[in-house]
């Protein structure tokens, strides 16, 4: 008896551990490769055929596309609970600029960009598009894909939002849905490109829930402050809550200093409180038509 409950004991041991190590395979992380990424990216765009706006051509076309709105399917969106799941919908937005010293084509100024309809409209901030020296413009999906922006569809300067517009042609775009609304505390994950470093995850909380009116127009706007980390990149970027639903588009970050001596400068350590701003579903909202309410 005593052989047969060792025998029996292996048994399941051996069996939980298969079981363990095939979780483990199905759980793991994709594995983010940032040089292959980047060259995939500035290859893609000098494609024949692959031509974006520049950066001089996006900041016209800004100003064109200021207060207009776009009609967007949002009952194509997802709500993304897990991480692979939204990186999907989550693009690189970058150009491709030629240097004069190397030769060579390179990756220009990185930010991000998610879909928000999958025939090719996807959400960003307005200042993303504000650099007139920018070479050709183009998104890249996580699986590798690259499209040219094409158009600037719709724009808020003092919201800091904008939709483009791609071509995915005949392929298929994961797109991410908006939440009902979001509130002071919620958990909340964002999945941008910090410094170049793709699909960075970051959690934390909503900490504030404000608005203020700013700008030529005087519009009251509400803004969603939140603790996840984020950096120079991530401009762009969704914030996701518990439920995988968009409930901000990453904008700024403001750092709360020490009082310093007049004429000192401000040190690491003078560094209070970082308050890290988002564009909120109201103002996307503004710029968005559902399908089918013309």
């Amino acid at each position: 008896m005593r052989v047969e409950r060792k025998r029996r004991a292996r048994g399941v041991r051996g069996g939980l551990f298969c079981l363990l190590l095939s979780l483990a395979a199905a759980q793991a992380a994709p594995v983010i490769d940032d040089a292959a990424l980047e060259a995939k990216f500035t290859e893609g765009l000098q494609q024949a055929g692959v031509d974006g706006i520049s950066g001089a051509e996006a900041i016209e076309a800004l100003a064109a596309a200021q207060g207009k709105i776009v009609e967007v399917d949002e009952g194509s969106g997802e709500a993304a609970s897990d991480y692979e799941q939204a990186c999907r919908a989550v693009v690189i937005v970058g150009s491709a600029e030629y240097c004069a010293d190397c030769k060579t084509t390179h990756m220009g100024a990185v930010s991000t960009g998610w879909v928000i309809d999958p025939r090719g409209r996807i959400v960003t901030n307005h200042h993303v598009l504000e650099d007139k020296k920018a070479g050709e413009l183009g998104v890249m999906t996580f699986d590798g894909r690259v499209f040219a922006v094409r158009r600037v569809l719709a724009s808020d300067r003092d919201g800091d939002a904008a939709i483009l517009e791609i071509d995915p042609g005949d392929a298929e775009l994961s797109a991410l849905s908006l939440a009902d609304g979001v509130r002071t505390g919620e958990a909340v994950r964002v999945i941008g490109h910090p410094d170049g470093r793709f699909y960075t995850l970051s959690e934390g909380i909503v900490s504030r829930v404000f608005s203020e009116s700013g700008g030529e127009d005087k519009v009251r706007r509400t803004w969603v402050t939140v603790t996840a980390d984020y950096g120079a990149g991530s401009s762009g970027a969704p914030v996701l809550n518990a439920a995988g639903k968009v409930v901000g588009t990453v904008s700024t970050t403001a750092a709360l200093l020490a009082d310093t001596e007049e004429g000192e400068e401000p040190a690491a350590e003078d560094v209070q409180m970082v308050f890290r701003d988002c564009v909120s579903i109201e103002t996307m909202r503004r710029l968005l038509q559902p399908a089918g309410d013309r």
